[in-house]
């Protein structure tokens, strides 16, 4: 369903214009308190063309795109350069999630944990190393949500990117066969 049909099904932040995507949030992406470390992708920064050579045009296209949330992909562009970013995006899209997938795991365990201890914190006559162990848990629970969070948004961020690489791609089919047909007649 579309935003367009049904604007009442999703609470907008801002007023809606047709064409364009409205992301619900109660916090603005990434918040500005969110360390730097957490709102950034660990493989944002790596270098992936060769040492001494400049990046590929497609590579620096796809930086350039990617920064800009895939929001203007260029007409110009061919299928064969529109599946090569399509292929790149997928691929920088599932590392993502596999790292989202890692810090929801450590997030899920740590919290597990300090539930696991709740009783024997409640009982009121715990260890001083469990006491210990709870605060290390609660300590590590508020990163970790931060981590999560950065992930989350990034991953989410990545799909729209992907779904407007994929609308270009069948955009360019559909005038490819109107074109054919219309050669044909």
């Amino acid at each position: 369903m579309s935003n367009e049909s049904h604007p009442e099904s999703v609470p907008q932040t801002a007023p809606h214009k047709p064409g364009t995507t409205t992301v619900r949030s109660a916090l603005p992406h990434p918040p500005g308190w969110l360390p730097d470390y957490c709102s950034r992708s660990a493989f944002a920064q790596v270098a992936l063309n060769e040492d001494g050579h400049d990046k590929s045009r497609l590579l620096a296209l796809y930086d350039e795109l990617a920064a800009a949330e895939f929001s203007k992909i260029p007409e110009e562009l061919t299928d064969e350069e529109l599946a090569w970013l399509d292929g790149f995006h997928a691929l920088k899209h599932e590392t993502e999630k596999e790292e989202r997938r890692m810090h929801f795991g450590a997030f899920a365990l740590v919290g597990l944990l300090l539930f696991l201890l709740m009783p024997t914190l409640a009982s009121g006559n715990a260890p001083l190393a469990i006491l210990l162990l709870a605060l290390m848990l609660i300590v590590l629970l508020v990163p970790y949500t931060l981590v999560y969070f950065g992930y989350e948004n990034r991953v989410r961020s990545m799909a729209i990117g992907r779904m407007r690489i994929w609308e270009a791609r069948r955009r360019r089919a559909e005038e490819s066969m109107k074109q054919k047909s219309a050669a044909e007649k």
